[in-house]
């Protein structure tokens, strides 16, 4: 299967007016993977949404919305002119959309990566996952450890070289290159009458962490595979999409 990579420019004014519209807009101390996620899924659909993606904020210029699809351009700027709400295809400036097939990738090959993780463990209660409950990754390492609490960007770059080895790379090198407090917003429950539209937000608490560094590919397969699906949890609001540059070093 080719993954795609996408370039949207969006229009930040109207998408937070849509944001506000669509009772989304971000709180103080929220962040708004949530209201993107919601737009592309306007746009495009449960099916055809993009992610992972990660946008990307450029001082003195519009953001810039970076996506991985097993689709391309031209079939999403088509699925949104044949379904899409008008001001939901001019929020993200649809006609501006392109995307590009990723490469094959080898065992062997040298790579620099960032990605915006959002560094959390997972804890069933007496072994009911309906009673799950998602910790940050520092505040578990520090209950595990009350007496010599850790340094938490060591936590986070530990928990991050953890998921790039299970996405079949070797890390050569890896710092933390972001960091930053905020809730994540998800809809609590099963969805009611109302549908998904009737289930309250919840802001799940955390901190949000941009990791770079230097890879080397040991098994193409499984990075692969990771690429199209990303890294950790909340993948679908915003995180876990590895960008690709030439090798630092």
């Amino acid at each position: 299967m080719t993954t795609h990579l996408l370039r949207f420019d969006p229009d930040a004014a109207r998408a937070a007016l849509w944001f506000e519209a669509e009772r989304l807009a971000p709180r103080s101390g929220e962040d708004d993977g949530y209201a993107w996620h919601a737009l592309l899924t306007a746009a495009f659909g449960k099916a055809l949404a993009p992610k992972p993606f990660r946008v990307l904020a450029r001082r003195g210029r519009p953001p810039q919305l970076l996506a991985y699809s097993a689709v391309a351009a031209d079939e999403l700027k088509a699925a949104a002119a044949d379904f899409a709400d008008p001001k939901v295809i001019a929020a993200l400036a649809l006609d501006g959309l392109a995307s590009k097939a990723m490469p094959a990738f080898v065992a062997g090959r040298r790579l620099g990566v960032s990605v915006r993780l959002r560094p959390v463990v997972r804890t069933d209660r007496d072994g009911d996952r309906n009673k799950t409950r998602e910790l940050d990754a520092f505040v578990a390492a520090c209950a595990a450890a009350p007496d010599a609490p850790p340094e938490r960007s060591q936590v986070y770059l530990d928990w991050a070289r953890a998921r790039l080895i299970d996405a079949g790379a070797k890390v050569e090198l890896l710092r933390l290159d972001g960091f930053e407090g905020c809730a994540v917003l998800r809809r609590s429950g099963p969805s009611g009458q109302g549908g998904q539209g009737a289930r309250p937000l919840l802001a799940i608490p955390g901190h949000a962490v941009t990791i770079a560094g230097t890879i080397c590919i040991v098994d193409a397969e499984r990075f692969a595979a990771a690429i199209a699906r990303g890294l950790g949890r909340h993948r679908a609001f915003g995180y876990g999409m590895m960008l690709l540059s030439p090798p630092e070093g």
